[in-house]
C-alpha cells in the first residue's frame, strides 16, 4: 500500500483508537497486515488499576538493534484546539487543566441554568416547556462530562501510525528491527514504561511523533546517540533539521528519561523557544504534507536498514 493509502486507513477509516471497541479493530488490522510481511505480532500487557495497557509488537524485539516505536490510542477532543509539545510534556498538562477548567464551567453553567429555568416554571402554566427545556441543558452538562474521541487525529498520532506501517514493509525480511506501537501513551507515557521494560540497552529506538505537519523538523536526543543522529539528520530531506542533543537533566523532562539510546522525530514550529505542534485534539487535526512524509518515511527505511545490517565491532 502506498502512504497515502495507509494514512485513509490509519488517518480516516480507523482514525479513532480510544474506546476498547476502536483499538480491537486496529489490533485486528494489523495482525491481518503485518504477519504476511513477516512482522508476527504479540501483545504486550500489564494490568493497571483503572485500565489496562496492551502495546502491540510486531518482531523480534528481545534481538532487535532497532526499533521504531509510536503511539496508537488517540487523545480526547477538546473544546479548543490544542497545542501540543513533543518535548516538554509538562506544557501538554497545563493545556490539557485549562480544557478541564472551561469544560467544568460549561458544565455548571449547564446545570445552573437548568436549576433556574426548572424552578422559575413550577406552578405555571409554562411549566412543561420549560422543564423540557431545563432536561435539555441537563443533558448537554451529561454530555460534556463524557470523554468523546477527537474526529481528526492525523498529529496525534495516525500519521506516525501510518508511517510505521509503511517502514514494515519497505523492511520486511530484516530481522534486526521489530516495531511497537504503544497504548496508553498518546496523553500519558505509560505504553511506553511497558515497553522500556523489555527494549535492548544497546538497541537505537526510534519514536516517530508528529510526522504531517509543521514547517519544521526537529530530532531530539541525547550524548549517546550525537553520532546516529548526525547520520540521520544527513538522510533527512529538509535542508534544516534541528538537531537538539538534550543533556542528562533536561532529557528527565520528557520521553528520552525511558529510552536514553533513543532518538525522538517531530515536525511542528518553534514558538517561544519551544517546538509545538499547532490545532491537535480537534477537527483540524487533518493537515497533511504526503509529499515530506514519502521522503522521510524513505530516510528512516535507509537509516534503520543500515543501522540493523551493522557489524559489531
Amino acid at each position: 500500500m502506498t502512504l497515502q493509502d495507509l494514512m485513509m486507513l490509519y488517518g480516516v477509516t480507523l482514525g479513532k483508537r480510544r474506546t476498547a471497541k476502536q483499538k480491537y479493530l486496529f489490533a485486528q488490522q494489523l495482525n491481518e497486515s503485518l504477519p504476511p510481511l513477516g512482522w508476527p505480532v504479540r501483545v504486550q500487557q500489564r494490568e493497571g488499576r483503572f485500565s489496562k495497557i496492551e502495546n502491540l509488537i510486531a518482531g523480534d524485539l528481545a534481538n532487535a538493534k532497532v526499533v521504531i516505536a509510536v503511539p496508537f490510542d488517540t487523545p480526547a477532543k477538546a473544546l479548543r484546539p490544542q497545542k501540543y509539545y513533543p518535548f516538554h510534556p509538562d506544557k501538554n498538562v497545563q493545556q490539557r487543566g485549562r480544557d478541564l477548567a472551561l469544560q467544568c464551567v460549561l458544565e455548571l453553567l449547564c446545570f445552573g441554568a437548568a436549576c433556574l429555568m426548572f424552578w422559575s416554571g413550577r406552578g405555571t402554566g409554562a411549566m412543561l416547556p420549560r422543564t423540557l427545556a431545563a432536561l435539555l441543558l441537563a443533558g448537554v452538562g451529561v454530555w460534556l462530562l463524557l470523554p468523546h474521541a477527537s474526529p481528526c487525529n492525523f498529529s496525534r498520532c495516525s500519521g506516525a501510525v501510518a508511517t510505521a506501517v509503511k517502514l514494515a514493509e519497505d523492511l520486511s525480511g530484516e530481522e534486526n528491527i521489530a516495531f511497537a506501537f504503544c497504548d496508553h501513551a498518546v496523553d500519558n507515557y505509560d505504553g511506553f514504561r511497558l515497553l522500556a521494560q523489555e527494549v535492548p540497552t544497546a538497541a537505537i529506538v526510534l519514536l516517530l511523533d508528529n510526522l504531517t505537519s509543521g514547517p519544521a523538523v526537529a530530532l531530539a536526543h541525547g550524548e549517546y546517540r550525537k553520532e546516529a543522529a548526525e547520520q540521520l539528520c544527513s538522510l533527512l530531506p529538509e535542508d534544516k533539521v534541528y538537531d537538539r542533543n538534550y543533556p542528562e537533566e533536561q532529557r528527565q523532562r520528557n520521553l528520552l528519561a525511558l529510552f536514553p539510546r533513543g532518538m525522538m522525530l517531530s515536525c511542528g514550529r518553534v514558538e517561544k523557544g519551544e517546538f509545538v505542534v499547532e490545532n491537535t485534539c480537534c477537527a483540524q487535526d487533518h493537515v497533511l504534507d504526503l509529499p515530506r512524509m514519502e521522503r522521510m518515511e524513505r530516510a528512516l527505511a535507509d537509516f534503520s536498514k543500515q543501522k540493523a545490517n551493522k557489524k559489531e565491532n
